[in-house]
């Protein structure tokens, strides 16, 4: 149980640094003005090793103090470590004296700091005298004294959930440990791996499995939002560019230490004490015996000499080799593509990285044997390819050098094919990414060109998972935009907070008032400005954001059309949904209901665009179907850019249809443009459907528009989208008359 848990969070830690693969372009990192004379003090304990700690000579190492000192670089800033018992290392921040500590996330530790986004994971466990009690849970420290470093996690959990302990607050994890060794204190709880290192030198023990899985993060005094905006974004970029996982790489011996075992301890003492002993009954024998019991230890010695190579040639084999799969490790695969590219410069590779897809539905099915079964015969089924080189790096993702010759048409048929389990054909499920050439242009100087190799096959690959295709070539326009993390980041922490609406006026052509107006949404980001909603609101689609920006969208509107209906009754403000908001009709249909008091819902349209409509046609004619019945009409944006027709569209309980402004622009030079407009006016009016033209600009495609009988129109010509203070005053003024090509 414990080596799983102890397995499970190494993973996390490796997740932290690989979640958000792809390098930073430069000039893409913010910048910070820190109060100090752009200095970061960080505080921390000064005996929390391998985090945190202070050496023989004063000085402040480990693998926290190694990840704040490459976030100063990176940012261009000093810093300053300030490590000291806990307790103070606390008080420094909340007095001032420091700006940020590392600590475990908790929800008491919330109300006096703000956290960053975690980067890494770790457990706490029991530890008490080899002589003494065996706890092996909580549970069981009932009644007794238990040391803890004041103020730390341990410490403020234990005193909340289990009054009947009784605390040994102590200065620092060193002394917590001291008291159990001294017999002052019957147990010490406190984080497992700092825990073990400190009980190493003392006759202490951990006796329980591990327990509190918490986050480890950067904490900073409530509302210091810059520094935190800076210290998130900061890790972001070094796990994005991989220094995360490279500093987490050099301290990995530390962080997954273990102390020796008794077994370790007999072992090393026979094979010290065993030679010795022979020698001495040797000598004893007399010299006539000597020679051959010289013969017959030399032959043993042999024999030993020759088991041990063989041991020591198998241990060498499973530190390079995936133990069930029999091929190479992913860092000895990175080792021997890393020495290639150094012995042949001219040599350019052909990477690929690919993933089974069908591997969790096969463990479903057939369980953890299926799940080997498929691993095994695919592996089995890569080394008959005779390619260089080839890696199991993780379950079900594999990583080789393709032949030179092979196109990744011809990979994807070698590759593809299924494998018999259980008398059942199963087909893998294959999709790959590829890096072609070397990656002697990689801007990324502490990476190895063989790891930005796989990362760029890795980036390929999600690209293809995507867009649904069964592979993807790596190119630099495939790297994922920095600013997205940063967008998307703080979307989660404020959601619509910098977000505004605005109204583009629609024209009534036929009274020529205003009488309709579209929402439109902007968002004004505090350190990136203005954001496109073409590029903002497929970002939100795309990680399911986007339903709670049209929940906003749809409530300002509900308010702000109460407001315009008390200047005209008849006033209606139309709303953009996407497909998305199609997914659960009647959730989004019972969320405008509960919003609708009093009539407030009168005037309120929904517009759909033409290829969320045609994506699913029963489900969507279901959706506008039940809106109608709500008594909120829908119409179709953007008609005439999908597939989808009148007479397609007679299906559905639409009441609008919107041409789209790339039949507008030329209709007065194209004549198959206004002939498709004018055809398309007709038979939406014969189907009942009313028709606005959008993207107008020029008063003369105003009118002639108007001459073929179009209901609605919107465009610059009549007004930019605008704020709802501005679209007051044009509402009951007269602004057109078809007749008298009236200027604006």
């Amino acid at each position: 149980m414990h080596h799983n848990l102890v397995g499970l969070f190494r993973l996390l830690a490796l997740a932290t640094g690989l979640l958000l693969v792809g390098a930073y372009p430069d000039g893409a990192a913010g910048h910070l003005h820190p109060d100090r004379d752009d200095k970061i003090i960080f505080s921390g304990s000064s005996t929390y090793a391998p985090f945190q700690w202070l050496d023989s000579q004063g000085l402040a190492r480990g693998f926290i103090i190694d990840l704040q000192e490459r976030m100063a670089q990176q940012g261009s800033v000093a810093v300053e470590h300030r490590l000291m018992p806990w307790a103070q290392a606390l008080h420094a921040v909340d007095s001032g004296e420091a700006d940020a500590i590392a600590l475990f996330a908790s929800e008491p530790r919330r109300h006096r700091y703000d956290f960053t986004d975690p980067f890494y994971y770790q457990f706490h466990g029991i530890l008490a005298h080899a002589e003494g009690g065996h706890f092996s849970n909580l549970a069981t420290l009932s009644g007794h004294t238990v040391a803890v470093t004041t103020d730390s996690y341990a410490h403020v959990r234990l005193a909340e959930e289990y009054p009947d302990i009784t605390l040994l607050p102590m200065e620092s994890e060193h002394a917590c440990v001291l008291a159990v060794h001294s017999r002052e204190a019957e147990a010490c709880v406190e984080a497992a791996l700092n825990g073990r290192r400190h009980a190493s030198e003392l006759d202490v023990q951990m006796t329980s499995s591990p327990f509190w899985p918490r986050p480890y993060v950067f904490a900073v005094r409530k509302g210091n939002t810059e520094l935190l905006d800076w210290l998130n974004y900061q890790l972001a970029a070094m796990q994005a560019d991989g220094t995360y996982f490279a500093i987490y790489q050099e301290w990995l011996p530390e962080l997954e230490w273990q102390q020796p075992t008794m077994a370790d301890h007999l072992n090393t003492i026979a094979w010290i004490v065993l030679p010795l002993l022979l020698l001495i009954l040797l000598s004893l024998a007399g010299a006539w015996y000597l020679k051959r019991q010289v013969a017959r230890r030399t032959f043993q010695l042999a024999v030993e000499l020759e088991s041990r190579q063989r041991l020591e040639k198998q241990l060498r084999y499973q530190v390079k080799h995936d133990t069930l799969t029999g091929l190479l490790s992913r860092q000895a695969f990175i080792d021997g593509l890393e020495r290639r590219l150094h012995e042949e410069p001219d040599w350019a590779p052909t990477l690929v990285f690919l993933r089974l897809l069908s591997l969790e539905s096969v463990t479903s099915t057939f369980g953890r044997t299926g799940h080997e079964k498929l691993l095994r015969d695919f592996s089995r089924h890569l080394k008959g390819l005779d390619v260089p080189l080839v890696s199991h790096i993780g379950t079900g993702a594999y990583a080789l050098v393709a032949r030179p010759d092979m196109t990744p048409g011809e990979a994807s048929a070698l590759l593809t094919g299924s494998f018999k389990i259980e008398d059942i054909h199963v087909d893998p499920g294959i999709i790959m990414g590829l890096s072609v050439g070397r990656a002697d242009d990689s801007d990324d100087a502490s990476s190895s060109h063989a790891e930005e190799l796989v990362r760029r096959a890795i980036t390929a690959y999600a690209s293809a998972y995507a867009d649904g295709k069964p592979w993807c070539i790596y190119t630099p326009q495939l790297q994922p935009d920095p600013r997205d993390l940063i967008l998307l980041h703080d979307f989660r922490q404020h959601g619509t907070r910098d977000m505004r609406l605005l109204y583009q006026p629609k024209l009534d052509l036929g009274s020529g008032r205003i009488r309709e107006a579209e929402a439109l949404i902007r968002w004004h980001h505090p350190r990136l400005g203005p954001i496109p909603p073409g590029h903002f609101i497929p970002l939100l689609e795309r990680t399911g954001l986007v339903t709670r920006v049209t929940r906003w969208v749809i409530e300002e509107t509900i308010e702000e059309l109460a407001r315009c209906r008390t200047r005209d009754p008849d006033f209606g403000i139309s709303v953009n949904i996407a497909a998305r908001d199609l997914a659960d009709d009647a959730k989004l249909v019972d969320f405008i209901r509960d919003r609708g008091i009093s009539g407030s819902l009168r005037g309120l349209r929904l517009e759909i665009t033409e290829t969320g409509v045609i994506q699913d046609h029963d489900h969507t004619q279901r959706v506008i179907a039940t809106l109608r019945e709500a008594g909120i009409p829908c119409a179709v944006d953007d008609f005439g850019t999908g597939y989808a027709s009148l007479s397609y569209l007679s299906k559905f309980a639409i009441e609008e249809v919107k041409l789209d402004r790339s039949f507008i622009r030329n209709m007065l030079e194209n004549r198959r443009d206004q002939a498709i407009i004018a055809s398309t006016i007709e038979l939406a009016h014969t189907l009942g459907l009313k028709v606005t033209a959008e993207g107008i600009e020029d008063r003369e495609t105003l009118q002639a528009l108007a001459e073929m009988g179009c209901d609605t129109a919107q465009g610059y010509v009549i007004a930019r989208p605008i704020p709802a203070t501005e679209l007051y005053p044009l509402m009951g003024r007269r602004h057109f008359s078809p007749h008298r090509n009236r200027q604006f």
